[in-house]
């Protein structure tokens, strides 16, 4: 990444946060982001999530923190990523697909000249959606236990066999950031190597995955005899599992930066806990429902300046080891805590139905609590995490 330039002044961050909200009113799709439903749904919305995703790195609100020759901003801050990740989700609007944004880090950081040359500017331009392929069955959260097999041939090239599971994007992604297992003799987080796939590719299968939203957002991938190129390894073979954790940190502090859901969240719930009611009287006014409502959103505030000071701490160089964790931690448990409860109390509450201001607090409230479990689980789980805050972080024994 390229380093940071001086610290704007509030006047250069406010004109910033103008420009921002103006491409936001002028270039999002006009269809508000759902949670649990972030894929498109056909073609039409195919279309227009990469045209606002390409418009997003051409204005450089996104990529301006890679280096100025692969298209990032001299004048790049990361105060200016919190401000556009700000903007994007109040306006409700579709949010930069991860995956896309870890791979990128992985490329620019372990990638050859010829890697980026050739594959960055594909995701400047969206005509590269990436999926990340690491998980798999019966491993769970812990992708050290990798199976799935790349192979080295005689002629330079891998062949692939094996299969990946809960896959986000795998169905409309073109390009995978996969860690496979290239040494048969090696165990746990030996012997991976990381590659880009091609999801093209012949020997490959992408089987849907319904989730309890009724979307598809996460993928099967079956993986027989499939050849890839030899420049498709990424780094040096064996150095997979180094490569993907440095990737990992970087997205798991991307989820905690989306704290700004937990604000429309209590949002949400305020409007229906406000105007929805419970023995012909305003469910807020109830003591136990109202201190619930405060507790959470204490929850809120507490995760925002974790965020806010880490965000400090970053400019200043001096962020410490585990911070994307407990980030990643924070928003996924406040959010499924915060959703949970709004879920409950649209259950319980009485509304008038032509209102539809409260009609669609209370489906985003629900369709948030039903993806709730999908945040504590992806990008390493909340079991994941607090073991690594504890090795890490807190320097506990281990076994």
């Amino acid at each position: 990444m390229s380093a940071p330039s001086a610290r704007p002044t509030d006047t250069e961050l406010t004109e910033f946060r103008d420009r921002v909200r103006a491409h936001v009113a002028e270039y999002a799709p006009p269809f508000e982001a759902r949670e649990g439903h972030r894929a498109p749904e056909d073609a039409g919305q195919e279309t227009r999530l990469r045209t606002w995703f390409a418009s997003l790195f051409h204005a450089g609100f996104v990529g301006g923190d890679w280096p100025v020759e692969y298209g990032g901003r001299a004048d790049h801050h990361p105060l200016h990523d919190r401000i556009v990740s700000e903007e994007i989700l109040r306006a409700r609007a579709p949010r930069p697909v991860d995956q896309v944004n870890l791979a990128a880090h992985v490329l620019l950081q372990f990638g050859s000249d010829e890697q980026k040359a050739a594959l960055l500017p594909r995701i400047r331009s969206s005509e590269h959606v990436w999926c990340q392929l690491l998980s798999e069955p019966d491993a769970g959260s812990d992708i050290a236990a990798v199976r799935c097999r790349c192979t080295a041939q005689p002629d330079g090239s891998w062949v692939i066999d094996g299969q990946k599971t809960w896959i986000t994007d795998g169905h409309w992604a073109d390009m995978g950031l996969a860690l496979f297992r290239t040494d048969p003799s090696s165990s746990r987080h030996h012997g991976l190597s990381a590659f880009s796939v091609p999801l093209a590719a012949p020997g490959i299968e992408i089987r849907p995955i319904r989730t309890i939203n009724e979307a598809i957002e996460v993928n099967e991938v079956f993986f027989d005899g499939v050849r890839i190129a030899a420049d498709s390894l990424i780094g040096a073979p064996g150095q997979g599992w180094s490569i993907i954790m440095a990737g990992l940190d970087f997205e798991r502090f991307g989820i905690g930066g989306n704290v700004i859901l937990l604000e429309l969240l209590i949002d949400d719930l305020v409007t229906v806990a406000r105007h929805g009611r419970i023995d012909d009287m305003p469910a807020l006014q109830h003591e136990d429902i109202r201190h619930q409502v405060t507790d959470l959103a204490v929850e809120v505030e507490v995760a925002k300046a974790f965020i806010d000071d880490h965000v400090e701490r970053m400019v200043a160089g001096t962020e410490q080891t585990g911070d994307g964790s407990i980030a990643k931690l924070s928003f996924a448990e406040t959010y499924h805590r915060v959703s949970a409860y709004g879920a409950q109390l649209s259950a319980m509450v009485c509304t008038v139905a032509s209102d539809p201001g409260v009609a669609l607090a209370k489906q985003r409230l629900k369709e948030c609590w039903l993806w709730s479990r999908a945040y504590t689980v992806s990008g390493g789980s909340s079991e994941m995490m607090r073991n690594i805050l504890a090795k890490r972080r807190l320097q506990l024994p281990t076994r």
